[in-house]
């Protein structure tokens, strides 16, 4: 028989075809069909990025640790250098109040987080349609957070003359109402047309073109198949041994056809592969079943349970790295492990640099385009987040403790007080005396 040398030169061609017929799969170059090897998705789709939010526990985890974490107080949007509350501030917190506002930006923010990006439809009182430029309006009647997969971009513009919109979307469409659960009622579901200047787009990660947003679970996405694979097989492994598959055994002296007869000794008209069929279902289903074999054995089929605890924090890890939350702060004490000062001052440093790069942009615009359309009045405001790592009531206490302390031995040597009540007042989070409180 002839033999075919294939060198090395061959060898390296045909996997280059490879490459180009099944695309780009893995970082290693020799192996370009890694990822599908290992189950990976050459495409992440918007579908299973969903999927691993809502179904996966990692996931979901993930997107509302760092949500929730950067919307843990309400941003406050006042007039600039000023710390009083003005009567624009309270008339902005009245109309958010009004539709819920603050609750559907969050939400806004968690869909954008979920996808490339998110939408946010402006519902106004201007008499005209979705499909009209948004004029001045009477008030704001609502604002409908959609997830990517609810709008789509059906017409754009195309004349390169017009330098201020050439290459953004003239017409968007969102889906009113997605069938994401089987029972649905019958609700209608309708594609509408809306106008750019009633959508609002949130996408992280981008800096104009909304496709170019950055899910917050793709870098991590081939992270959460491998810890969906070793929880599953782990737990597959339990199920198959706690199933107790029967194995039989008959040695070549027994009569295996005698488990076939009734307890009088006539034929009950089944076979043997029957009976063990139905004595196998019976064991499986009653605790207290039993078995009697003629010169036979019974035994169940073991399946060798491999510890899943390294495998599954190597994968974590990764996944943790790729959202950026330390390992101990997403998954909290699965390991034994409680978060140190240093990954909780990171997650702090994270989520106020999201507010700062994401955040408040996202709100600024919300209120320039609501003064554009007479909704808010018109003037020059600033978005203020509280801080993070304000210090807890142990944390006040204690070093309330330390500067009493210290005040104490500096009269103890003659020094004159350190701080006032009032000052002491404020590091445990009191509001200064008033004149008729203070002490003779």
């Amino acid at each position: 028989m002839p033999t075919i040398t294939v060198n090395a030169s061959d060898l390296e061609v045909r996997r280059a075809r490879e490459a180009l017929l099944t695309g780009f799969q893995g970082l290693d170059a020799k192996r370009p069909t890694a990822w599908a090897q290992y189950g990976y998705p050459e495409q992440v789709s918007f579908g299973q990025l969903l999927a691993a939010y809502s179904r996966g526990g990692p996931g979901h985890g993930a997107v509302h640790k760092l949500l929730d974490k950067c919307w843990q107080h309400r941003p406050r949007i006042k007039k600039p250098d000023s710390d009083d509350v003005s009567p624009w501030e309270k008339k902005l917190d009245e109309l958010m109040r009004s539709i819920k506002g603050w609750q559907k930006l969050r939400d806004f923010d968690r869909r954008n987080m979920v996808g490339r990006y998110a939408a946010l439809i402006y519902r106004v009182a201007d008499s005209r349609r979705l499909n009209e430029p948004m004029v001045r309006a009477s008030k704001l009647v609502d604002i409908v957070p959609l997830y990517e997969d609810q709008l789509k971009v059906t017409a754009w513009f195309t004349d390169q003359a017009d330098t201020e919109n050439f290459g953004k979307p003239k017409m968007f469409q969102y889906r009113s109402a997605p069938e994401r659960w089987q029972d649905t009622q019958a609700r209608p579901e309708q594609w509408v047309d809306v106008h750019p200047s009633r959508v609002q787009i949130l996408a992280e990660g981008s800096v104009g073109d909304m496709f170019d947003g950055v899910p917050l679970l793709l870098a991590g996405f081939n992270s959460l198949v491998d810890l969906e694979k070793v929880s599953g097989g782990s737990a597959e492994s339990f199920l198959k041994n706690s199933a107790r598959t029967i194995v039989y055994k008959f040695d070549k002296d027994s009569s295996p056809q005698a488990i076939t007869q009734n307890p009088d000794g006539t034929s009950s008209g089944k076979s043997v592969a029957e009976v063990l069929a139905e004595k196998s279902e019976a064991l499986n289903k009653n605790i207290d079943a039993s078995i009697a074999l003629a010169g036979g054995e019974a035994s169940t089929l073991q399946t060798q349970q491999s510890d899943p605890t390294k495998p599954f924090e190597v994968a974590a890890n990764l996944f943790a790295a790729s959202v950026q939350i330390p390992f101990t702060i997403l998954f909290g004490q699965q390991t034994g492990r409680l978060a140190s000062d240093e990954d909780k001052a990171d997650f702090v440093a994270r989520a106020v640099s999201r507010q700062i790069n994401e955040l408040t942009p996202m709100l600024e615009e919300f209120v320039r385009r609501m003064q554009a359309a007479g909704i808010v009045e018109q003037g020059e405001f600033e978005v203020e987040w509280p801080p993070l790592d304000a210090p807890g009531d142990d944390e006040k206490f204690a070093q309330l403790g330390k500067l009493t302390a210290a005040m104490q031995q500096a009269h103890a040597v003659g020094l004159p007080a350190l701080f006032t009540a009032d000052e002491l007042r404020k590091v445990a989070g009191y509001e200064p005396l008033e004149e008729d409180d203070m002490l003779p």
